[in-house]
C-alpha cells in the first residue's frame, strides 16, 4: 500500500528551480494547446545535479489572468494534484523509449483560462490526460533515461 502512495508522489527534485533552466524552455521548447491549459516541453541531456531525474515539471498562471494571489494559489495546487495523478503515463513512455543516451524531458503547465471560472480536479485531470498522452513522438522518444 506505502509503495502505491509513493508512486505517484510529486517530489521537489522533479519540480524545475533555476532561471537559465526556465528560460531556456520558454525560448526553445515545443508547444502543444489544450482547452486552458498550455504545455511546453522541452528534452536536453542533463547538465545539473537534478539529471537524475527524467522528468521535471513546471506550473505557472500569470498575474493578468489571476490577479489575486488566493486564486493564482488554487489553481496551481489544482494542476498540481492533477499531474501528480496522471504521471503515470509518461512511465509508460519512459519504459517504451529508447535507452541508448541519458535524457531528461522539461514540461510547463500554463494556465490560460480564467480566474473567475476555475476548473475543477477532474477538468484538469482530463486535459493533462490528453496533453500526456498526446506528446508528439520525439518528445516520447526523448524520455528513454
Amino acid at each position: 500500500m506505502f509503495s502505491e502512495k509513493r508512486a505517484n508522489a510529486l517530489p521537489r527534485s522533479e519540480i524545475v528551480r533555476g532561471k537559465s533552466t526556465i528560460s531556456r524552455l520558454f525560448n526553445k521548447g515545443s508547444r502543444l494547446k489544450g482547452g486552458s491549459l498550455l504545455l511546453i516541453y522541452s528534452s536536453s541531456r542533463p547538465v545539473d545535479k537534478a539529471g537524475r531525474t527524467p522528468v521535471r515539471v513546471l506550473f505557472t498562471v500569470g498575474k493578468k489572468l489571476a490577479p489575486r494571489a488566493v486564486d493564482r494559489n488554487r489553481i496551481k495546487r489544482l494542476m498540481r494534484e492533477a499531474y501528480r495523478l496522471e504521471k503515470n503515463i509518461l512511465s509508460g513512455m519512459l519504459i517504451s523509449g529508447s535507452r541508448k543516451e541519458q535524457t531528461q524531458v522539461i514540461l510547463a503547465f500554463l494556465y490560460r483560462g480564467r480566474a473567475d471560472a476555475i476548473p475543477s480536479l477532474e477538468r484538469f485531470r482530463a486535459e493533462i490526460r490528453h496533453m500526456l498522452k498526446n506528446l508528439p513522438e520525439q518528445a516520447a522518444a526523448g524520455m528513454g533515461g
